[in-house]
């Protein structure tokens, strides 16, 4: 299964293997602490390099980049995600706005989300991993789509439900 995987995609699977329990942490463990940050310092570099090696496997024309292109899409939109949750951390700590540090922890759940929803369904629909060998393009995409669907929603209600309403210790 990895023996034939480009080391740009190894890349990208190591980053994504090693955030993913990083961002859980994140989100579960009490916030504003050391810990959190730490933890926090490392979650950054391994997203940007998760999102920035999927994006380098563009390849235009390719039949795999344009059935991959969601993903591609999606890697985009993380980005976005982690770099507006991070400039909301600054703001936080420089004016110490209410509303910056909520934006931070919507942000930054996302991000968790969002690698959360691409590996799921990458595991599950992707054939180079074999759990969904040999789906027809609307099988692919309908299975895709429900999977994710239900994970965001699960997990925005998760967001706004329990993440938003804990208290956070002081700082």
């Amino acid at each position: 299964m990895f023996a034939d995987m480009p080391p740009l995609l190894l890349a990208h699977l190591a980053a994504a293997l090693l955030a993913l329990p990083l961002g859980l942490y994140q989100v579960v463990a009490p916030q504003g602490t050391p810990g959190h940050a730490l933890t926090g310092r490392i979650y950054v570099p391994a997203m940007l390099v998760c999102n920035l090696s999927a994006l380098a496997t563009f390849v235009p024309g390719s039949a795999r980049t344009m059935a991959m292109l969601p993903f591609h899409i999606l890697a985009l939109v993380s980005l976005y995600s982690l770099a507006s949750g991070m400039l909301a951390l600054r703001r936080w700590l420089r004016d110490r706005r209410p509303d910056d540090l909520k934006t931070h922890k919507i942000q930054m759940a996302y991000s968790w989300l969002g690698l959360l929803m691409a590996g799921v369904s990458q595991f599950l629909v992707n054939d180079r991993y074999g759990i969904a060998p040999d789906f027809e393009p609307i099988r692919f995409w309908s299975s895709f789509a429900a999977i994710n669907l239900a994970l965001y929603i699960t997990g925005s209600w998760w967001i706004f439900s329990r993440l938003l309403k804990r208290q956070d210790p002081v700082r």
